[in-house]
């Protein structure tokens, strides 16, 4: 951890950045860049179909990083009486994060649940990591490792059959679409596989060092 991070006792000592401005322009710069992302995914709007695919994903990127700032902003002034800007942006990244996985085959208010679930996580994962006293100046590990994952998941809870025929035509007798909607476990049992893949390899790389 970085030097004056944690003081005698463990507890965790705020070391606040040098330019919340910037931070701010940061995370607008990215949300942004995140229409490009997620609805440019589409590589197309000429035909109907790809321009529907498009502006909803426009749609729930926008509704998870809002909801994902929002609920950020209530839950820290409910539990510590602050407005916490910084942690406002973060949660807002976290929202971004966790609907680009399934942007394109989940329902608008499910975008807002994600989202809002993803700025929890965050601040869960930030309490773990600080009893631990693991430093991540930037919750990084927070938002794209954690939120990260949430999103791979919550595609195989939340995606919607006519979507995932839109986007993918994948033939609905398969049953891969969200357990919520009756789709089976075909379809959650992918991101599982794929977390728990992704996570071994990059323990089994980063351990050694």
């Amino acid at each position: 951890p970085r030097m004056g991070r944690y003081d005698e006792d463990g507890k965790p000592v705020e070391i606040r950045g040098h330019s919340a401005s910037l931070v701010v322009l940061g995370t607008f710069v990215l949300w942004v860049g995140w229409y490009g992302f997620n609805p440019g995914s589409a590589l197309a709007i000429s035909n109907p179909g790809y321009a529907n695919i498009a502006s909803r994903t426009a749609v729930t990127t926008t509704l998870s990083a809002a909801s994902g700032g929002m609920v950020t902003l209530v839950y820290l002034y409910f539990r510590h009486h602050i407005y916490d800007l910084i942690a406002v942006c973060n949660g807002i990244l976290g929202g971004l994060v966790g609907i680009t996985a399934g942007c394109s085959v989940v329902e608008p208010w499910a975008a807002i649940i994600i989202g809002g679930i993803a700025a929890m996580i965050i601040q869960g994962v930030d309490f773990v990591l600080n009893k631990l006293q693991i430093d991540d100046p930037l919750q990084a590990v927070h938002i794209h490792g954690f939120c990260g994952m949430w999103g791979v998941f919550v595609v195989g809870i939340m995606a919607t059959e006519k979507y995932v025929n839109q986007v993918y035509g994948t033939d609905s007798r398969g049953n891969y679409y969200g357990l919520f909607y009756g789709g089976g476990g075909k379809l959650p049992a992918c991101p599982l596989f794929w977390i728990f893949s992704i996570s071994g390899w990059a323990l089994c790389l980063l351990c050694p060092f």
